[in-house]
């Protein structure tokens, strides 16, 4: 029997998967709703995950406040994106669903002269432990969850009156410091890194105005401050790799994780990267075309001078993990990121899944390849499309070939 689209719920009522999904996500929704409607109220007691959120909406006054779910104790998970890898669709959603994300309205510069809420949500981001945390808001919040493909998600929001923080935050030392010294913010972001803070901290750091140097701070809604700690770090440890020795062979890395497939390709050959993104047939972004549509972003040896657009903060969260291995092995390549999304990735949940899957990729032992389209080939082998696919797409393939008859004619 042929199922149209528009009588699919009807006919599945959750139970048959019609839509290829593990799970209904109108029943998840239910479920998620009955269990965290009894614990919302005007007032709020919980363990902050050292969790803020900035928004861009009416930029440059816009919405700052600490996300905090009606739970005291070891949240610290419901906002650390490093351990998230291995988790469901389903689990992460309920988790951050339960977040409740205050507002109280701010000029983005309002961090240069800040009031006692803008010092207290600082030193709730600043913690590396989670804080009790009181919020007093404007009514009772309504359940709802907000998505986008460049943060985690989070649930119900309201405009907060008062906040409190019932106990010292655990601050870091190099933390402590940063936030007090005069340093650029690029700096501050080095060093937090060089120091073993975590990529998602920082950025959020970044995000609460507390990085920088004190007269230029400002909020920086999450979803930039997301991109720019990963194109912060990464770039400056391209600037190091522009110097290193080629990689000998080429070589592949892939993990699955969430519906989507992220293989690495790196290929003898100086600094370059491409990210090749496709959302398979019936995917949540695939626009329902049965043909699979691959887009992508690419730097050469110089890098970007402009932000990658197509992509966007996927291609940056993608980049770090590639400087990060290159770094470690000390060696440069030519660097090929693919994305395959399938439908079973049915909510948006951010970049940072990007990141985590790379991460997942590079800790594992590489295929070894004779060549660049045999590592292609292999790709078929891991993703839904035929590798050489990807390959056809490349525009950093296509300019590579372009040059070296250039450099050969030359």
């Amino acid at each position: 029997m042929q199922v149209h689209q528009e009588n699919r719920c009807s006919i599945c009522k959750g139970h048959k998967h019609l839509c290829g999904r593990s799970e209904c996500p109108i029943l998840q929704r239910v479920r998620i709703r009955s269990s965290i409607l009894p614990k919302l109220s005007q007032d709020i007691f919980g363990s902050s995950p050292s969790s803020i959120f900035v928004g861009s909406w009416n930029y440059p006054k816009v919405y700052v406040g600490p996300l905090v779910p009606p739970v005291i104790g070891d949240t610290s998970d419901m906002d650390h994106p490093e351990s998230w890898f291995g988790k469901s669709l389903s689990d992460i959603i309920e988790f951050r669903s339960s977040m409740v994300r205050s507002k109280d309205s701010h000029d983005v510069n309002a961090v240069r002269d800040p009031n006692r809420s803008i010092m207290l949500m600082q030193e709730i981001v600043m913690s590396d432990k989670p804080v009790d945390t009181e919020l007093s808001l404007e009514k009772k919040p309504r359940f709802s969850f907000k998505f986008n493909e460049f943060s985690p998600p989070y649930g119900p929001s309201e405009v907060m009156r008062k906040l409190d923080v019932t106990q010292n935050p655990h601050i870091p030392r190099v933390v402590d410091s940063v936030h007090n010294d005069e340093l650029a913010a690029s700096d501050g972001i080095r060093r937090l890194y060089e120091k073993e803070i975590e990529v998602s901290h920082i950025s959020k750091m970044l995000s609460a105005g507390i990085l920088g140097d004190p007269k230029r701070r400002k909020f920086v809604p999450t979803r930039w401050s997301i991109t720019a700690t990963d194109d912060i770090i990464s770039k400056q440890m391209i600037d190091d790799i522009r110097t290193y020795p080629q990689i000998s062979d080429t070589l592949i890395f892939h993990a699955h994780d969430v519906g989507n497939t992220l293989a690495a390709v790196l290929v003898p050959g100086i600094w370059s990267y491409e990210f090749l993104e496709c959302w398979l047939p019936g995917a949540l972004f695939s626009g329902g075309s049965a043909v699979p549509q691959i887009i992508s972003d690419w730097e050469y040896y110089q890098g970007r001078k402009t932000y990658a657009k197509i992509i966007a903060g996927a291609y940056y969260a993608g980049r770090l993990p590639v400087a990060e291995y290159l770094e470690h092995v000390g060696r440069q390549a030519t660097c090929f990121v693919i994305m395959e999304v399938d439908p079973s990735y049915h909510t948006p949940i951010g970049v940072w899944r990007i990141r985590t899957i790379l991460r997942e990729a590079f800790s594992a032992r590489p295929v070894s390849c004779e060549s660049t389209h045999e590592a292609f080939s292999y790709l078929s082998s891991v993703l839904h499309l035929p590798g050489t696919d990807y390959m056809d797409a490349s525009q950093l393939l296509h300019f590579s070939e372009r040059q070296k008859v250039l450099d050969e004619w030359l």
